[in-house]
């Protein structure tokens, strides 16, 4: 029996100012999507049955729920349909016998154990390097699934069509470590900061109108942000600190790898001054967001699979999570002993 996928309910759960980049108009086409808010109900801090009714009066067939620990274990038993949460948070990894962690990364996964009592039939988590160290700690979700960008809505634009007012763009709030980068950049170079104030496709008449796309992380922590594939698809030319290792995207084919502020400067000169000896990157990243990383791609693949049931059910050990040693660290220098430790004990 042939299904209509057209008539297949899909709801988008999140901060859309965050979240619809990833999926904006492009699945219209295919399902029945409609997005929803995130609604906070304040008695209890999670999204309620009672803050999310129109949710459950939409009847989705599948909810894609981003920041699945924000949920109430209350909604997700009202919804309809399968549920599936989606982690989009920066976790700690555990890469070649190397912990990287901050105690920004380890409170985000303490949170994302939130959602283990709450009753989600598929999580996935957005970054396969944080699979090992997840495992160590005895959760295992459904699997990974690298978030998209929306390629309808954020395209290229170039050659005549293309403004150049600025050299060098970064969409994000200010921190310390990025300001150490952007220092130099601001002082030298046509530098455009937005750290607030316009968010999702807003963005691109600016994106448009700048030859560098910059990505430096909040934090000095190896992370993967969205950001990346969403200012390629932009037809940037990235420069970025080192990313989560991935099949997707390759430094010095697809993006110019920076590893400090010197290097970024010196990077970002040479781009300015000469962008065509770099064109074959910025072309390379584009046409990889587009082939790889589209949401026409990556949300059918997971929407059949989860209707389907391909994938397994999250598992949550919470017997086995032990953070002590990496918050001892991350806070305190002098005691890097207590990794070697750990890691005995882990293996």
């Amino acid at each position: 029996m042939l299904v209509d996928m057209k008539q297949t309910k899909v709801a988008f759960v999140g901060q859309p100012e965050y979240n619809s980049p990833l999926y904006e108009n492009d699945l219209d086409d295919m399902y029945a999507v409609k997005d929803f808010r995130a609604s906070f109900d304040i008695k209890i801090n999670k999204l309620s049955a009672e803050s999310m009714k129109y949710l459950i009066e939409f009847q989705p067939d599948i909810s894609i729920c981003f920041r699945p620990e924000y949920f109430s274990k209350e909604l997700i038993a009202a919804l309809s349909g399968i549920k599936v949460g989606i982690s989009t948070e920066p976790l700690p990894k555990y890469i070649d016998g190397e912990f990287h962690y901050s105690l920004d990364s380890i409170s985000r996964f303490k949170n994302l154990l939130q959602a283990a009592p709450l009753g989600f039939d598929f999580i996935f988590h957005y970054d396969s390097s944080s699979l090992s160290f997840m495992g160590l700690m005895g959760i295992n979700l459904s699997g990974i699934v690298a978030l998209p960008v929306a390629t309808g809505a954020w395209t290229a634009m170039r050659g005549a069509e293309r403004a150049n007012n600025w050299d060098v763009v970064f969409l994000g709030r200010s921190t310390t470590h990025r300001e150490k980068h952007f220092l130099p950049l601001k002082r030298d170079l046509r530098f455009l900061h937005i750290s607030h104030g316009i968010t999702g496709k807003d963005i691109l008449p600016y994106y448009h109108a700048s030859t560098i796309g910059l990505n430096i992380h909040s934090e000095p922590e190896l992370m993967w942000e969205p950001r990346v594939q969403q200012l390629m698809a932009a037809g940037l030319l990235v420069v970025s600190e080192p990313i989560s290792p991935n099949e997707f995207l390759v430094p010095g084919e697809h993006f110019i790898e920076t590893n400090d502020p010197s290097s970024t400067y010196q990077i970002c000169k040479r781009i300015v001054k000469d962008p065509g000896q770099f064109e074959h990157i910025r072309r390379a990243g584009c046409e990889r967001v587009g082939n790889l990383l589209s949401a026409h791609q990556i949300w059918p693949s997971l929407i059949s699979g989860c209707l389907g049931g391909a994938f397994p059910r999250p598992l949550f050990d919470l017997e086995r999570v032990h953070l002590g040693p990496l918050e001892i660290c991350a806070e305190f220098s002098g005691f890097e002993h207590l990794l070697h430790e750990f890691q005995n004990v882990l293996s």
